[in-house]
């Protein structure tokens, strides 16, 4: 079976100056593109989207307008852009990193427009191994959450059934081992992790890091694997 990952990330430049945009992941379950701006080549961006789509400010902050609404939204904090709604952005800082996330083609009923989340705005919950999540979005075709992991974190190798998982470094680095249990740093472009495939996330460092994860399904299918002869067992 084809890796769908080897053809990402895909760069595409967006004027003369080095603003672009990067597809991540492109499937019919989960789209994940980010786009890089520069205040002085693209100061405005526009978009409508054929999809209900999550916006997430990886870094900078921008002005949102749609309709007679507007409001700015700061790092780490996360925004629906509604499907076929026409949006205008205009960068407040001089560089502005995004991320756009659209789970399927179907309408996301819990989506609520123009209304930001973040970790400041929603309760943080106990997660796998104790970490320290806050879900900013969750409904049927998926979640979106931030995930804080303690210094020196570690965790058992596992997969996920049928889910997708993508995760994203925000603060720190984070570490993933795959079934060869090699940990390697995870990139600033973050990393796409099919169904089925192991993966443990680690943080080896002193001070403690948050990562953005988001999944396509938040059903339960997440299978530990204890050992090589050992048969994974399912759990949350």
């Amino acid at each position: 079976m084809t890796n769908q990952n080897m053809f990402y990330p895909i760069h595409y430049s967006l004027d003369k100056s080095s603003s672009q945009r990067i597809i991540i992941h492109q499937q019919d379950d989960l789209c994940i593109t980010h786009e890089h701006l520069f205040q002085d080549g693209t100061p405005t961006r526009f978009y409508q989207n054929q999809v209900d789509t999550f916006c997430f400010i990886i870094q900078g902050e921008i002005f949102l307008q749609k309709d007679k609404q507007e409001t700015s939204v700061k790092k780490q904090q996360g925004i629906w852009l509604d499907a076929l709604s026409l949006s205008k952005v205009t960068l407040l800082t001089p560089k502005v990193e995004l991320c756009f996330i659209h789970f399927n083609k179907a309408k996301n009923k819990e989506a609520k427009p123009l209304e930001k989340v973040s970790s400041g705005t929603v309760e943080s919950e106990s997660g796998r191994n104790h970490i320290k999540v806050w879900p900013l979005w969750q409904g049927e075709s998926g979640s979106i959450s931030l995930e804080l992991y303690p210094a020196h974190y570690h965790e058992t190798l596992y997969y996920q059934k049928i889910a997708t998982q993508y995760i994203l470094p925000l603060s720190g680095t984070a570490y993933i081992a795959s079934n060869t249990k090699e940990h390697q740093a995870c990139d600033s472009l973050g990393k796409v992790l099919l169904k089925k495939e192991p993966r443990a996330i680690s943080n080896p460092n002193a001070d403690s890091i948050i990562v953005l994860l988001v999944t396509t399904s938040h059903t339960k299918g997440r299978v530990l694997l204890l050992t090589k002869k050992a048969k994974g067992s399912t759990q949350d």
